[in-house]
């Protein structure tokens, strides 16, 4: 009877511990959920303007730092690179450089001195040398284009293509590429003469000349219709949407609103004074207006186009700036003051907050993942063995996995030893990849290009990917009950020859240690 009972309190407990173990499981997994929806967290990077300790925070918590690097003197922020955690920006002495947010110390990019310099994800920083040629310049390898007449203006798209201007006699000849192939893939001849003042609008070009806007599609080259305007145009600011371009006009008072669908003038905003320069909201709430004369700023509400009013403060290559929560960042003396951008009241003031270099953007490489996600996020430093462990990190629950066969995801982990895989596509579908090189069992390493949900694509990828005369294959595995098609070159018995098949490739790519 006592056996019995025993063997039944047994039962019993085993089948409470298993309760327990379900529903902390079921905790685990909402909260994993709940911390996956939350989106990309906002981010405040603090860098002293003449160099020193980083500071990134999670905005508007300015009590606790996230993370801290190292950096030098900054000029202003190019872009940022949110897939591989970098910073691109241009220092005091106007050299291109990165700050790594996963760690290690800045880099500059280029000791040559450029001129017209941009980085339109923060991965690619784009200049002009003394003679016209341009430069693309990567973290893997570089490109050049000596076009056939100096370039002035080079505009990278959001495709990989690039649209090159330049000016010859009194009219204006524009070159569609791909990098990194050096074929020139269209070319067209505007009969106009391109001010100073150009903007990247959606997939066009618009470029100011004395009388008119002028925009171009970045696709095909095409013209636009020419925009009217009362004279020269000192500013362009358009919406993050791409909805609307606000334009300002050398002495004149008064801000007209271009409608980029119709190609007109939809409204116009008068103003207290001159304009000199224009600022948009990243979110697209506010445009900042920088009066011609004097330390201040308009600010006009772009839902309304309503005048909220003028604020006081010093213009630089950061401030003033809108937050995320849509307070505005302000200069007062040594301080940095937020007012409310709705009423213009004074929120908050950080002293000595004028020292730094402020940037905001959204990013959510600072946030640990839940157990039974993802694996933690880790940074290392670039000489430590684990130093790509943060580019391998996905966020499954939200299928953070781009369809695309150009962009490649950085944080896709690979399955667990033993984890089975969907079986591949038949040859007769896609070319059979050649063996792949012999790895030593210890220390191999495996180049990735991308990480994609459809699996014809990830084999038109992999078709496009040779490499001394290895040709790159296709992956499956399961993530979150999801099919990731990998696109993949290796393994390598050492990170070195991994990072040279990468660079060979002449395309996005990052290192992980191990095998797919």
């Amino acid at each position: 009877m006592r056996r019995r009972l025993s063997i039944s309190l047994l039962l019993l407990s085993a089948l409470a511990c298993g309760r327990d173990q379900r529903a902390n499981s079921d905790t685990a997994g909402n909260a994993a959920r709940a911390e996956a929806s939350r989106g990309p967290d906002p981010i405040l990077i603090r860098i002293p303007r003449t160099g020193g300790t980083v500071r990134a925070y999670l905005y508007p918590r300015l009590d606790s730092v996230v993370w801290t690097g190292r950096s030098t003197s900054v000029d202003r922020v190019l872009g940022f690179d949110a897939e591989g955690g970098a910073l691109a920006i241009l220092d005091g002495k106007g050299q291109p450089a990165r700050v790594d947010l996963r760690g290690g110390p800045p880099t500059i990019a280029s000791k040559a001195k450029l001129a017209s310099i941009s980085a339109p994800n923060g991965a690619e920083i784009y200049g002009l040398d003394a003679k016209g040629a341009v430069d693309r310049l990567t973290r893997g390898s570089d490109w050049s284009f000596t076009p056939p007449f100096p370039a002035k203006w080079a505009f990278p798209q959001s495709d990989g293509s690039i649209v090159i201007a330049a000016q010859h006699g009194k009219e204006a000849v524009l070159w569609l590429m791909h990098p990194p192939d050096t074929k020139i893939r269209d070319t067209v001849v505007l009969p106009i003469t391109i001010g100073p003042v150009t903007a990247q609008v959606g997939d066009r070009v618009y470029f100011a000349t004395d009388t008119a806007l002028v925009g171009v599609r970045s696709r095909d080259l095409s013209e636009g219709p020419a925009i009217k305007v009362r004279g020269s145009i000192v500013a362009l600011a358009p919406t993050p949407s791409g909805d609307r371009i606000y334009v300002a006009m050398e002495n004149d008072s008064s801000l007209s609103v271009v409608d980029r669908y119709t190609d007109r003038i939809t409204s116009t905003i008068e103003l207290p004074g001159k304009i000199s320069d224009l600022r948009m909201d990243g979110l697209g709430r506010y445009v900042l207006v920088r009066p011609a004369r004097g330390d201040s700023a308009w600010v006009i509400a772009v839902a309304t186009n309503h005048v909220i009013g003028s604020v006081r403060t010093k213009w630089t290559g950061d401030l003033p700036a809108t937050a995320p929560d849509g307070a505005i960042a302000l200069y007062s003396g040594r301080d940095v003051v937020f007012v409310d951008g709705e009423t213009l009241q004074a929120v908050r003031t950080i002293a000595g907050g004028a020292s730094d270099f402020w940037y905001f953007t959204f990013w959510n490489g600072f946030r640990g993942r839940a157990p039974g996600v993802d694996q933690p996020v880790s940074f290392a430093l670039p000489d430590s063995a684990a130093a790509d462990s943060a580019m391998k990190v996905a966020d499954s629950a939200t299928h953070a996995v781009v369809d695309s066969v150009t962009r490649p995801v950085q944080s896709v982990p690979s399955p667990p030893t033993g984890q089975p895989t969907a079986p591949q596509r038949p040859p007769a579908a896609a070319p059979k990849a050649p063996p792949a090189p012999t790895a030593s069992a210890s220390s191999p390493f495996t180049v990735s290009f991308a990480a994609l949900l459809n699996a014809d694509k990830a084999h038109m990828l992999a078709d496009s990917i040779v490499v001394a005369g290895a040709r790159a294959r296709v992956v499956p595995s399961q993530r979150a009950g999801t099919t990731i098609y990998r696109v993949v070159l290796g393994p390598y018995p050492n990170r070195a020859a991994a990072e040279q098949v990468g660079r060979d490739s002449k395309r996005s790519y990052w290192v992980f240690p191990g095998q797919p």
